[in-house]
């Protein structure tokens, strides 16, 4: 790739990243199609297509499903950024949902600091070769988020956010009380705070689908807010971008146009957008496109946007140029799709 990424190991390291505030324990499964039967062997549905039609042809007549589970493993958005980040050389403080008490043991693998104010929350992961389908029950917590996340850290949450160099906020769509916590960060870590452009704020909505109009607004203006302290940077996967295009009523045919206009009527300063064929950063330097490189028989789905999404904001803090950024982030993500395991710095230099 050309980014000597491998020479600015020490600078890397040396960057601080803090990411809230979800954690999930995922339970990877594939839907079964056909039991194996002598030479027969097992079949699963290949894609969400076929699966949904094969349930939509089980309209009014009942079905019942096997799944194959292939792994238990750590889930959410928190704990796969992070855990991807640390990876990169990242220095990483996480503040999430990761355990009574103290972090689970699924979470201690991961190469950051961890601090954990709730349990975890529990989802199933469907994997097909063209995305995956998460089912999780609702979560609330028993007191108020923030006390939560004040007792956790021991009062220096705000102080952790304030003085790092890329904040991260992920899984707002999934978290009820995620809007309460991020306005939180933004008025106890940076509303008394100068402006600081060289610092990031960076955003992942997830899935917001079951998301009304106007929270979708309220998050975008509070991002908006974050944007007149640091450089703001919103990732959206292609359907994130589609509905969220609908529900404020954007007036974009075309995802470039989505990401311009959510940058001019919410003032965020830069959207990336991730689809499985194409990847678009938006700033105010312009539009930067690049085509991803697409894995038709991935190993694991599950992660690929939280991988893109580490790479991206390792891009940001080491102040690659947009084209380098998307190649960062692009490459990162299939490398763990096509092998089902975190690449390496030494990978990405290949």
């Amino acid at each position: 790739m050309g980014l000597h990424l491998l020479d600015r190991r020490a600078e890397i390291a040396s960057k601080r990243v803090v990411t809230g505030f979800d954690g999930f324990v995922d339970t990877i499964a594939r839907v079964v199609r056909e039991t194996a039967d002598g030479d027969r062997p097992e079949v699963c549905f290949p894609t969400i297509r076929s699966f949904g039609e094969y349930l939509t042809a089980q309209a009014e007549k009942s079905c019942s499903l096997e799944l194959k589970i292939q792994a238990r493993q750590l889930g959410g958005n928190l704990p796969y950024v992070s855990r991807a980040a640390g990876l990169l050389g990242l220095d990483v403080t996480c503040v999430g949902m990761l355990g009574e008490g103290a972090p689970g043991p699924l979470f201690q693998e991961m190469p950051c600091r961890l601090y954990s104010f709730a349990a975890p929350g529990e989802s199933t992961c469907l994997e097909f070769q063209d995305g995956k389908v998460f089912l999780a029950p609702q979560y609330h917590l028993p007191a108020d988020p923030w006390r939560l996340v004040q007792d956790a850290t021991g009062g220096t949450a705000p102080k952790l956010f304030a003085e790092s160099d890329l904040l991260a906020l992920l899984n707002w769509s999934e978290l009820p009380f995620s809007q309460a916590l991020w306005e939180r960060v933004y008025q106890e870590s940076l509303a008394d705070a100068p402006a600081q452009r060289a610092r990031w704020a960076f955003f992942d909505l997830c899935d917001c689908t079951r998301r009304s109009a106007g929270e979708l607004e309220a998050v975008l203006s509070l991002i908006g807010r974050f944007a007149e302290k640091r450089t703001a940077l919103l990732s959206l996967n292609e359907n994130e971008a589609l509905v969220t295009a609908r529900a404020v009523r954007l007036e974009a045919a075309e995802l470039s146009q989505v990401g311009e206009a959510l940058r001019e009527r919410f003032g965020i300063t830069e959207v990336l957008i991730h689809t499985l064929r194409e990847s678009l950063l938006c700033t105010p330097r312009g539009v930067t496109r690049q085509a991803t490189r697409f894995i038709p028989s991935p190993r694991i789905s599950t992660g690929a946007g939280d991988h893109f999404n580490a790479a991206a904001c390792l891009g940001a803090v080491l102040g690659l140029g947009d084209e380098e950024r998307l190649t960062l982030s692009n490459r990162f993500s299939s490398l763990y799709v096509e092998r089902g395991v975190t690449p390496s710095l030494e990978d990405l230099e290949l």
